[in-house]
């Protein structure tokens, strides 16, 4: 890696943790947090985000009786025909094959008769995902190892990490609804042509932005190595300890989403393959990063089942 691309590393890196504090913030204020001008620091916020090193600060719905999401795990005959046909489903807003437990996943506005075998099906949780520690793979699996080594119950306190929200309401108005939708995928977006397009006021639209976290989980994800190099695989586990799983999983250097369905937490994290999947047959499954933490978190008993995979081909609606 040449010093020039190591100095540009360091300042997507340090670009991610100012979005993160602060989505909307102004580029002439992360210019001068980097110590460089503006046209600069614009330049920096595009590479990062074009060659895939961070991700736009985007927004998704609580979990509110009136903002619910349903997710089904399937297996079905023909998921490449499902896919096609899901794309035709104004409910579905978000689907993908998968190789593993399950071969498809649907989150969608309503329940849907679907016609396959659901493997796990129910309203999910609000989302949570991790800040992106910034130490290296090797560390972040020293530090996975140690807490789970370390485990004691009698020391486990909830954190609460994930909420839920299906007993309340938000309320939204049409407008409001207007806004998720304008800023869903990029929480960026300059407030005028919104204001413009959708015939809301200005002071309307910053109150709600005001008030965001409030109703919305702001996400905004890093790769270190560019997200081309990972693969995202999907976690399923039953544990009475899940807080403590998170805070397991947060120390990986990429961000992790976790959320509920059915009283079993999922992890979607993105892993490098060699962490997850042995090139060699032979290989010890205990030797793998991944597999073998989850050996021992099965052997300390932390958590009584798991499952995973790998998540192939995806589609979301577009705002």
């Amino acid at each position: 890696m040449t010093a020039r691309l190591k100095q540009q590393r360091r300042e997507y890196r340090t670009i991610y943790e100012i979005i993160h504090k602060n989505p909307r913030i102004f580029i002439k204020d992360i210019a001068s947090l980097l110590h460089i001008d503006s046209d600069t620091a614009s330049r920096r916020l595009k590479e990062a985000l074009e060659e895939g090193y961070i991700s736009k600060p985007q927004i998704r719905k609580r979990s509110y009786f009136d903002t619910k999401e349903y997710v089904y795990f399937l297996n079905c005959k023909n998921p490449v025909k499902l896919f096609s046909q899901c794309l035709q489903d104004d409910d579905v807003i978000y689907h993908s094959t998968m190789i593993g437990f399950a071969n498809f996943w649907i989150i969608s506005k309503e329940k849907i008769d679907i016609g396959a075998d659901v493997v796990i099906e129910g309203y999910r949780s609000d989302y949570y995902m991790s800040f992106a520690p910034n130490h290296s793979w090797r560390t972040a699996f020293q530090l996975m190892h140690g807490k789970v080594r370390n485990f004691d119950p009698k020391n486990y306190a909830p954190q609460r990490y994930i909420g839920k929200h299906w007993n309340e309401t938000l309320g939204w108005d049409s407008e409001e609804k207007k806004l998720f939708e304008a800023f869903k995928y990029d929480l960026r977006k300059a407030i005028t042509p919104v204001m413009k397009k959708n015939l809301i006021s200005w002071r309307k639209i910053d109150v709600w932005l005001r008030n965001l976290s409030k109703s919305c989980t702001i996400m905004t994800a890093y790769y270190p190595e560019k997200i081309s190099a990972y693969n995202p695989y999907l976690y399923v586990f039953e544990t009475d300890y899940e807080d403590f799983v998170i805070d397991v999983f947060s120390e990986l250097p990429t961000n992790t989403l976790f959320f509920h369905v059915s009283n079993k937490l999922f992890t979607l994290a993105h892993t490098r393959r060699e962490f997850q999947r042995g090139v060699n047959s032979q290989i010890d499954i205990r030797k793998l990063r991944i597999p073998g933490l989850l050996e021992d978190m099965l052997d300390k008993k932390i958590i009584e089942s798991k499952n995973s995979a790998l998540v192939e081909s995806y589609w979301k609606k577009d705002p």
